[in-house]
């Protein structure tokens, strides 16, 4: 037939096949963007990450409740992407940025070898000292009960446990403890305040101190025991070094990846001269 040779209808029908198949691809990703499936992995991470908070195993009836919520969600997530919500939301885009954070940082390193942690150890080894810890004992003194007269009633009571006094008698109530074991310089400044850290940590063995300050009033301490600082060995503390050098060579190999991925696009800040 003639209209079969006609260039015109050759192109006419080549549009309507082109628009029938637009159709039918347009309907197929419709019925698939209705399809929800939950994989049996899926499912498995959504009962894990329940029991974890539950306590507990989730039962049958728990089970369709996991399952009606992850429905309820992602038929939102994809409501909510149809009518464009996700476009310029700061929030995604964080979220986003987050997870494509975490999957660089994925597997960016292998473990070291005895010897590249040995080196790394060597040049580190002063973060992994032990610090110096003192044992005290304290009496406390409120000024909310002493007023102005709280040093004259303090070194009356330093004067009493001198000659003999039972220091468990002395002073006013403390809300935490009256004697600590072995803690280092900042436990006892997060404890009392930086000035009264400092002062305990000058203070000779076995004496009632002068009245000192905190942040509670004054104290009478006394130094029980001094555990000097320690410098650290491997061995002992190999798998805490393992994971800070992993930690440390992590977060560069992160870094060096971001780079490559943001030397890939071209940055244009309106306003600015480039």
């Amino acid at each position: 037939m003639k209209i079969f040779r006609d260039p015109v209808a050759h192109f006419i029908l080549i549009g309507l096949m082109l628009i029938a198949v637009n159709h039918f691809w347009t309907t197929w990703q419709g019925e698939q963007g209705r399809t929800i499936e939950v994989s049996s992995e899926e499912l498995a991470r959504l009962e894990k990450l329940w029991a974890n908070t539950a306590g507990r195993l989730p039962t049958g009836e728990d089970r369709q409740m996991i399952i009606d919520q992850f429905v309820q969600d992602e038929v939102l997530m994809r409501e909510a992407k149809r009518l464009g919500l996700d476009d310029n939301d700061i929030i995604i885009h964080r979220r986003l940025a987050q997870k494509m954070d975490f999957l660089i940082a994925d597997n960016l390193i292998d473990d070291p070898t005895d010897a590249e942690l040995k080196l790394w150890f060597d040049e580190n080894r002063d973060q992994f000292a032990a610090s110096e810890r003192r044992s005290f004992r304290h009496v406390y003194f409120s000024p909310e009960r002493h007023g102005d007269r709280i040093e004259n009633v303090a070194r009356t009571a330093l004067d009493q446990m001198k000659a003999g006094a039972d220091w468990k008698a002395m002073g006013d109530p403390f809300i935490q403890k009256r004697s600590y074991a072995a803690v280092p310089q900042s436990e006892v400044t997060r404890l009392f305040g930086p000035e009264f850290a400092e002062s305990i940590f000058r203070l000779p063995v076995n004496e009632w101190s002068a009245p000192l300050g905190s942040a509670y009033g004054l104290h009478l301490v006394r130094i029980e025991t001094v555990d000097a600082a320690a410098e650290a060995e491997l061995e002992p503390i190999k798998l805490q070094v393992t994971d800070a050098w992993r930690e440390q060579k992590a977060a560069a190999a992160k870094q060096d990846a971001v780079q490559k991925l943001v030397s890939g696009y071209t940055v244009i800040v309106e306003g600015e001269n480039n």
